[in-house]
């Protein structure tokens, strides 16, 4: 008698699982909208028959697009190019400075040979440049002209010293350093901070103080050399003509961008009450195939049912 006691618990409770064990698919959820034409902003409702354990909701957007789960590559736009400058000590008059952006640049930023080997385009007449001693804007630079496909873009900070005109140089001060890229998602930041994207020291010709222009982290600095110097048993004065450069990293500006896979939102949980509505306002207007998904799941499986509704949003 207890063995047959024990089968009858066993079978009760196989039985009493079966529910867990066994995923229904959710044949009867469908998906509607009162119209199909909206504007942005207008609240759009949408009704909800049958009961699936989840509801994810794509709403067609960026970010939340059904067709983009398997991930999403996003093409470059609009290249900008900012920083600011202290012009310190704006009268001294032996000092020039230049910005400079290249394509073919090697990458050897250590290398004075190999900046100068490399192509670079002046865009300083681009920039807002002030002589002032106080941090000026050099404005959203447009770059876009000067990438090339599938080749990273350089910039560079250039500081001569001519003691021809003067003895003392001024002193460049340079911050706030950003590239963007105008994409599809928004603006998308390609750059990160000094101590990253620029070396400690900047390149210059043989008769540079090598550690006399150094990158603060908050600031890259270019100054001339001081009356006189030794470094490493050798002597540097400001009564030479000096080159300098700070390089930046290569900044991927023709890159096709990963962004990963689109998201669902969660309008439903396993352990949520049924939902019979669910409302949504667009914030563009533009066509939209948006999904609902319904879900079953248990330990062993999961059953799925997908329902679109496509929409116009107008302005």
């Amino acid at each position: 008698m207890k063995r047959i006691g024990l089968y009858l618990i066993l079978l009760a409770t196989v039985c009493g699982c079966k529910d867990v064990l066994d995923a229904e698919m959710p044949s009867d959820f469908t998906v509607t909208s009162l119209k199909n034409t909206y504007r942005v902003g207008e609240e759009v409702e949408f009704l909800l028959s049958g009961n699936p354990k989840i509801v994810n909701f794509y709403s067609g957007e960026f970010g939340n697009n059904y067709d983009s789960i398997g991930g999403r590559k996003i093409p470059p736009g609009k290249i900008e190019f900012s920083f600011s400058l202290r012009y310190n000590y704006p009268t001294r008059t032996p000092s020039a400075f230049f910005v400079l952006a290249s394509s073919d640049f090697n990458g050897e930023r250590n290398s004075f040979e190999a900046i100068k080997a490399a192509t670079w385009t002046d865009i300083t007449s681009r920039c807002v440049i002030k002589k002032e001693d106080a941090y000026i804007s050099s404005g959203k630079v447009d770059v876009s002209d000067l990438v090339v496909k599938d080749k990273p873009l350089y910039f560079a900070y250039k500081y001569v010293f001519d003691p021809t005109k003067g003895s003392v140089g001024a002193v460049m001060w340079i911050n706030s350093v950003q590239v963007t890229s105008e994409t599809e998602n928004g603006k998308l930041n390609l750059s990160s901070t000094l101590i990253n994207d620029f070396l400690s020291y900047s390149t210059g010709n043989p008769d540079k103080n090598p550690i006399r222009s150094d990158n603060r982290s908050s600031n890259l600095v270019m100054w001339s050399n001081a009356p006189t110097a030794v470094v490493d048993g050798k002597e540097y004065t400001n009564k030479t003509y000096t080159e300098e450069y700070f390089v930046s990293k290569g900044y991927p500006v023709s890159a096709v961008l990963d962004a990963g896979p689109d998201k669902p939102i969660t309008i439903k949980s396993y352990s949520d009450a049924r939902l019979k509505s669910y409302k949504y306002a667009f914030k563009r207007p533009g066509v939209y195939k948006v999904v609902f998904e319904g879900i079953n799941p248990t330990i062993q499986k999961e059953e799925r049912v997908m329902h679109e509704v496509h929409l116009t949003v107008e302005d």
